[in-house]
């Protein structure tokens, strides 16, 4: 039941009388000197930010009126740092009384209420929602003044509701302290929140500001201030390249400056103990005393965004299984198709499980309804700032994640009684890239695009969920797709680097012998080949045959391509009679066992045209290679990438025996192909054209 309300003057002076329903309080008038109530000390060697504090004077400016503004983002930002600043300025302003509260749970809105109540007189007989509302009233009753909540992350505290099932179960437990919130003329509130949803849920849309990371201009600055030493100029990019490392958030750059001054190494020894992966999470947990924050909170970079993370896991279990699930992941380029698959990862395989139970009569509903809670998901890391958009270049939508947030969270399921977890996660990551990586042709080779990095940093971790063999399967397509585009240099993950690791793992878990075994030694072959590392590829290539003629004999397609892609490794040698031997060995067996328009046939008599060629037996050469072309026209057609290298060849070898006419006509017609089919990219592929044969139906 409300009950009605009033404020007034009373007998006694110029006391004043607050009627609440049948109660009467009398509180002592209050104090005409400013109150100033902030836990910390300034910040003299605050980096100002010049843009957000502007933004922020232009919000909340001095004025006769009641105003509200918001800084939020992510844990580590720098929030509270520019609400201290805020406040130590208001203290500027005369008669101004500013108050600090923590306002994390209940426990400490509470005290410092009653921290404020003490210092402006309030009754001391006051207890519970009696002492907070007169504290609302006294902090009203004494303009101007300035109030500042700080950490205000659990938004249900203060009556903003989250419409997620999770949250709905907890709604009525949950007291709201907003009715505590003074209000009034020449009042500043202030906030400061992890959660986006306080934009336009404690404060009018709008005028709430995003606090991210910092520039690199800024973030030099606070870490030459912070580290108090000279820099020299052989140190500038080692600075640079450490910031870039810490993602130019400002809690990882004090904890790491406050570091090296206390330990006194160098950025260079620093960025050494970050890349060496057992002394990496003893550095980051450091948590250094900063007289600016409280002592009792942790101030580890790999423990601040552990309040984000619970509130997840009590808000939204999909949210915060997207999250762990994306901590085995990439932090760039994050397409909402993976977004969305981890967040049904449980949901998609109960389902699995209850189809051979039962038919399901309303899957369309549940598609809808995964579509709603995966859009909710997704909104609620946004939110905590975990999830930022990206610009995706097929235009797109897509995501990005802090690094240092993937750190944290793979740091916390290390802890020993969070081992079940880790190996759930980390197998959904290479269960969920597994499935989303197609088959590599060219026409998926968009789709393959978006999913091979995070398909490659979800093998990386493939021990600890068991999952190597997975892992090397994985691997093997993944470097299938690179040395077809012929991406081995320019490329973020070296092929050659996969094919090793792959080859490594299914050695380890299936032999020697295996057939996956020697295809991923068969690949690993091509790629080094590809790469001009024809002395290495040989060996490899000699070896994958040796294998196949003991394991499968002579008559195998697998063993007879090898042959061919070993007397194409020969031919590169310039061993020309070696490459001979073994091509004509291959080229009989092919016309008995596979025909004469069989693709790997095509290719060998293609070599032999090549080799021929070489031995000055040009007539001999232009045969083959004429009957080559004609079978790859009437085989895959005149578009086919094989066709137009045919074409190529055949130019070549006519310009060699001074047929320039021919040789001008069939080169015009190859190079409009070529640029038709491949723009300017052949020349990178032609070696894995070469090399590529027809391998995907044999390995």
């Amino acid at each position: 039941m409300s009950s009605a309300r009033a404020i007034e003057s009373n007998n006694i002076g110029n006391d004043a009388r607050i009627h609440q329903g049948d109660v009467i309080h009398n509180y002592a008038n209050a104090p005409r000197e400013p109150c100033v109530l902030i836990p910390f000390f300034r910040n003299e060697g605050l980096i100002l930010r010049q843009d957000i504090i502007s933004e922020l004077d232009r919000i909340l400016p001095l004025s006769d009126d009641y105003s509200t503004a918001a800084l939020y983002g992510l844990g580590g930002s720098g929030k509270t740092q520019i609400a201290l600043d805020f406040a130590y300025r208001r203290c500027q302003v005369p008669s101004c009384s500013v108050y600090w509260v923590h306002a994390d749970n209940e426990t400490t809105f509470t005290q410092d209420f009653k921290s404020i109540a003490k210092r402006l007189g309030v009754s001391g007989n006051l207890v519970g929602e009696d002492l907070l509302m007169a504290v609302r009233y006294r902090i009203e009753m004494n303009p101007p003044w300035a109030l500042i909540l700080d950490n205000a992350d659990d938004l249900r505290l203060f009556g903003v509701s989250n419409t997620t099932q999770d949250a709905l179960n907890l709604e009525e437990r949950v007291l709201s302290l907003d009715k505590f919130i003074p209000r009034g003329p020449r009042g500043q509130v202030l906030w400061t929140s992890r959660d986006e949803r306080i934009d336009g849920g404690l404060v009018a849309a709008g005028r709430a500001i995003k606090v991210s990371k910092m520039t690199p201009t800024e973030a030099r600055a606070l870490f030459n201030s912070l580290r108090n030493n000279r820099v020299d100029g052989n140190e500038a990019k080692d600075i640079a390249e450490l910031l870039a490392e810490l993602d130019w958030l400002p809690l990882a750059i004090s904890q790491a400056a406050a570091y090296m001054k206390r330990t006194l190494i160098t950025v260079e020894e620093y960025m050494s103990k970050l890349k060496d992966g057992k002394k990496r999470w003893r550095i980051l947990k450091q948590s250094q005393t900063d007289r600016h924050r409280r002592r009792e909170v942790s101030n580890s970079i790999l423990e601040t965004w552990n309040i984000s993370m619970q509130l997840l896991r009590i808000e939204n279990k999909r949210a915060h299984q997207v999250l762990h699930i994306h901590a085995f992941l990439d932090n760039q380029n994050i397409p909402v198709e993976l977004i969305r698959q981890a967040a049904l990862y449980t949901v998609n395989r109960n389902k699995v499980d209850r189809a051979h139970e039962e038919q399901d009569d309303d899957s369309s509903s549940d598609c809808d309804s995964d579509g709603d809670k995966t859009n909710e998901a997704i909104a609620r890391l946004r939110d905590f700032s975990f999830l930022s958009t990206q610009a995706a270049g097929d235009g797109n939508r897509s995501y990005k994640m802090h690094k240092l947030v993937q750190e944290a969270m793979r740091y916390g399921l290390g802890r020993k009684e969070r081992k079940e977890e880790e190996k759930y996660f980390s197998a959904a990551a290479l269960e969920i890239t597994s499935s989303l990586f197609p088959s590599s042709r060219p026409e998926t080779w968009n789709e393959c695009e978006k999913y091979i990095t995070h398909a490659q940093q979800a093998c990386e971790w493939a021990t600890l969920c068991g999952r190597e063999l997975e892992a090397s399967n994985l691997l093997f397509r993944l470097g299938r797709y690179l040395h077809q585009r012929g991406r081995w240099r320019e490329c973020e993950i070296p092929a050659e680097e996969m094919e090793v690791n792959a080859l490594r793992l299914r050695e380890e878990i299936q032999g020697k012998t295996h057939h996956a075994t020697i295809s991923s030694k068969a690949e690993l072959a091509i790629t080094n080949f590809a790469m001009s590392k024809s002395e290495e590829a040989g060996k490899t290539m000699e070896e994958v045959l040796a294998i196949q003629r003991e394991a499968f004999g002579n008559k195998d397609p697998k063993t007879m391509l090898s042959m061919t892609r070993l007397a194409l490794i020969y031919f590169a040698q310039s061993r020309y009679k070696e490459a001979e031997g073994i091509i004509v060995e291959a080229l009989t067996l092919q016309h008995e066992i596979l025909g004469h328009k069989h693709p790997d046939t095509i290719l060998s008599n293609e070599y032999l045209g090549h080799i021929y060629s070489a031995l000055n037996r040009h007539k001999e050469a232009e045969e083959l290679l004429v009957k080559a072309l004609a079978l790859r026209q009437e085989v895959l057609g005149d578009n086919h990438p094989y066709t137009i290298l045919a074409m190529s060849n055949l130019g070549d070898k006519y310009h060699q025996t001074g047929k320039y006419k021919e040789a001008e006509g069939m080169k015009a017609k190859a190079l409009a192909l070529r640029r038709e089919i491949f723009g300017t990219s052949l020349n990178r592929t032609r070696r894995a054209i070469e090399m590529e044969g027809h391998t995907e139906r044999v390995t």
